[in-house]
């Protein structure tokens, strides 16, 4: 008798090792959650973080980058206060980056990214770019498939305090890049990356970014 309860347990910590190693118990995923991950779902959305993960079919998924809307909306609105028309490059900043891993090597990644754009809005009339941008309305434009699983769009922001030919010059350029993603996915990680970050750059007229992909995309 005493060597069976004693096999019990051994059999429930055996059970309860196994269940915090596979986090399938009550609470177990909000325990294994890394702050980075955390952070990208806020930026993201939940609901499209854990399918865009789930698309990459790795059971081991690492999180980088990701700082949230206000940090990105920071830097972005510190650029544009020290823009000048002459500026032909800017910095790109990763929203979130998801590395799906077999073994040691990362074999797929969704990236999502916004900078400000080389592309001026007076360049959207340019033919060869209608070719790839699609206008949504004055404020946005949205290029679905530059390139194998890409999604691009522009959203005009003029931020107070920044040179007034800003307003006009460049607008925001965001990304959302993953192969294993589908058309509609990208576009909701991507409109509500766009939505996050603009609303925090408090733009003098907020960009109406659509919920739904654009059927003229």
């Amino acid at each position: 008798m005493k060597a069976l309860r004693s096999f019990k347990g051994v059999t429930t910590a055996a059970l309860m090792v196994i269940c915090v190693f596979l986090s399938g118990c009550s609470g177990g995923d909000d325990r294994a959650e890394s702050p980075e991950l955390k952070r990208c779902k806020s930026l993201l959305g939940a609901g499209n973080v854990e399918a865009a993960v789930g698309t990459t079919g790795a059971g081991d998924v690492q999180v980088s980058g990701t700082p949230q809307a206000d940090v990105l909306a920071n830097r972005l609105v510190q650029e544009a206060e020290k823009w000048k028309p002459s500026d032909l490059q800017h910095d790109s900043h990763t929203g979130c980056r998801m590395d799906a891993f077999e073994g040691d090597r990362a074999t797929r990644t969704v990236d999502v990214s916004v900078k400000w754009s080389v592309l001026s809005l007076g360049m959207m009339e340019d033919p060869k770019n209608r070719l790839t941008w699609h206008r949504v309305n004055k404020a946005v434009y949205v290029a679905p498939e530059p390139g194998p699983g890409r999604t691009q769009l522009l959203a005009v922001c003029a931020v107070p305090g920044a040179p007034a030919s800003q307003s006009s010059d460049p607008p925001l350029r965001f990304e959302v890049a993953g192969v294993t993603l589908g058309a509609e996915l990208r576009w909701q990680l991507l409109r509500t990356f766009a939505r996050s970050v603009t609303e925090e750059m408090g733009c003098a007229t907020p960009p109406e970014i659509p919920s739904a992909l654009p059927t003229a995309a």
